[in-house]
């Protein structure tokens, strides 16, 4: 609980994008697609509470938000970590009014969503741990999740993913946890097995509501489906079927009766949605060093991009974690359900499916895996105990936790750059090929605050990579300074003739041209033809402009 409270509010100071709460520390930048999220979660607040369960009638949200021109639903997630991020905008604005806000969304109060969900999900690690090998690997399991550098800028970020890492290790833990009872002995440390209780149709009940909950979050929890029902027959064989379809049944009615917009058309709005995880724009993907089409990346880039952006000594300690239960043939049935549920997302993204930006699509890994983190870390201590005393094992221990946390401070607050001594840093993964950012986290306050020392008031600025036709509004509605500054945005690809006075790149290389991949100083002086200022953000934001770009 207690790593779970300052988690939170780790994050909470850490969380302004943009100058809308400048009395707290800078966070990542505006992402591309928060908006999608913040905007669907305040929607869903404001017309559930204008009609109550009618709210997802597609002509009441388009008069909560003036008719015609108002906000659209949009089906493309159901709607569960969204109303999160909705619920904690409308507590959090309340509160603490932003500066300035010329918008109905604001993305800094909506963070605030992330931030809660990232540390009920530290606490459930960390005392899912400390319930199965003891105190230790639950403080070491908790301490672990909140020193992984790309969890934890995500968990500063209004989008789905931490929502999605919230219900998952949920559902894993408390359905591996529950159900390993009826199989006969789960505790390795216990050297006599205790008679499985009577395994009957209630036991599918509550599990059923856990998997209700992931389904209502986005659709890569689907991903855990067939593992659960794998992992319940190979342990319960013909005594798991009526759980198993309990379970089923319930976890399908939660989905239901938690999407009121299902309830419209049940068949052809549940078509819709299924259809939209296929039917969608193609992105692109920089990994080793060219791009490639989502569904064309290498079958490893899950696996490597797991390997490459975790710390090392967690990675040491979770390996020595699935040691240990390797050598002890995983007689833990919870273990093999978390194994499990950690390598069918890395498995499916081997395949054809899109893969893109990093471990984002996978990030469920991360939380399952600090089990195994804290599984290794009660086998050390126990190790150590037996060597020092409790206090100097204790400092071991910890000194060796805190020297994890050292790329989690030097890349903030863009831990989406993270990568780890296997890859050289971040500045030896970007040599190797690898994407140093790809989301625009990287124009963070402090890199909007130095451009407004240089472009002037009025000014017409270009931004490259624009991805999606909205990126650029809400900047200009998200970022103070942009419209203190009234700086007139516009989108630029690297191709047209006339040349930008003043250009924002944030280096997604995927999506800008080759001639400006190269971040170097040198590079963008050099590429500063015809007196053309540019302000390149990356794990940390570089700007050039001016005659005096050589001198900066």
């Amino acid at each position: 609980m207690v790593l779970g409270l300052f988690a939170t509010l780790l994050v909470i100071l850490t969380i302004d994008p943009s100058g809308s709460y400048p009395q707290l520390g800078q966070g990542p930048g505006i992402t591309v697609d928060e908006s999608f999220n913040v905007q669907q979660g305040v929607l869903l607040v404001e017309a559930f509470r204008a009609y109550g369960v009618f709210l997802l009638d597609p002509v009441n949200v388009k008069e909560v938000f003036g008719g015609e021109s108002g906000i659209p639903y949009l089906p493309d997630h159901p709607p569960l970590g969204r109303l999160v991020l909705g619920v904690a905008h409308h507590v959090w604005s309340g509160m603490f009014p932003p500066e300035a806000a010329t918008s109905v969304d604001v993305t800094a109060a909506a963070r605030t969503g992330s931030a809660v969900m990232f540390g009920l999900t530290v606490f459930l690690v960390g005392a899912t741990a400390g319930t199965w090998f003891g105190t230790a690997a639950g403080w070491i399991a908790a301490a672990s999740l909140l020193l992984m550098p790309r969890v934890f800028a995500h968990a500063h970020i209004a989008s789905l993913e931490t929502s999605v890492n919230l219900f998952v290790t949920l559902a894993i833990l408390c359905t591996a946890h529950s159900w390993s009872r009826y199989f006969g002995r789960s505790d390795t440390s216990e050297t006599e097995a205790e008679p499985s209780p009577q395994w009957t149709w209630k036991a599918g009940l509550i599990p059923g509501v856990y998997m209700g909950l992931v389904m209502l979050t986005k659709i890569q929890g689907f991903l855990i489906i067939p593992g659960i029902i794998v992992w319940g027959l190979c342990y319960g064989r013909q005594r798991a079927l009526l759980p198993l379809l309990v379970w089923g049944v319930m976890a399908n009615v939660v989905f239901f009766l938690g999407w009121p917009w299902l309830w419209l058309d049940p068949v052809g709005h549940l078509q819709e949605f299924l259809g939209s995880a296929t039917d969608r724009v193609t992105l692109n993907n920089w990994y080793m060093g060219q791009v490639f089409k989502d569904v064309e990346t290498p079958w490893h880039y899950p696996w490597v991009m797991s390997l490459v952006t975790v710390p090392v000594g967690l990675l040491a300690l979770g390996f020595l974690g699935l040691g240990v239960e390797l050598r002890n043939r995983f007689r833990d049935p919870r273990l093999v359900l978390v194994l499990i549920a950690m390598l069918i997302p890395l498995l499916v993204f081997s395949t054809e499916a899109a893969v893109y930006d990093g471990s984002r699509l996978f990030l469920t890994v991360f939380p399952l895996g600090a089990i195994f983190i804290g599984c290794g870390g009660g086998w050390l201590w126990t190790m150590l105990v037996q060597k020092f005393s409790e206090k100097k094992a204790a400092i071991i221990l910890t000194v060796g936790m805190l020297l994890q946390a050292i790329g989690l401070i030097a890349t903030h607050p863009c831990q989406l750059s993270y990568y780890n001594l296997l890859a050289g840093g971040t500045t030896g993964a970007e040599s190797l090929g690898f994407e140093a950012t790809y989301w625009q986290d990287s124009l963070t306050r402090e890199f909007w605050t130095e451009c407004a020392e240089v472009i002037p008031t009025g000014a017409n600025v270009h931004v490259m990579p624009v991805l999606h036709q909205f990126q650029l509004d809400d900047l200009r509605k998200q970022v103070p300074i942009i419209r203190k500054m009234n700086w007139q945005l516009q989108p630029w690809s690297g191709g047209e003739e006339v040349v930008p006075e003043y250009l924002i790149v944030f280096h997604r290389k995927a999506d800008i041209p080759e001639n400006y991949r190269d971040s170097s100083r040198t590079a963008a002086v050099e590429t500063r033809a015809g007196g053309c200022g540019i302000f390149t953000g990356r794990r940390v934001a570089y700007l050039y402009a001016g005659v005096d770009a050589d001198e900066r």
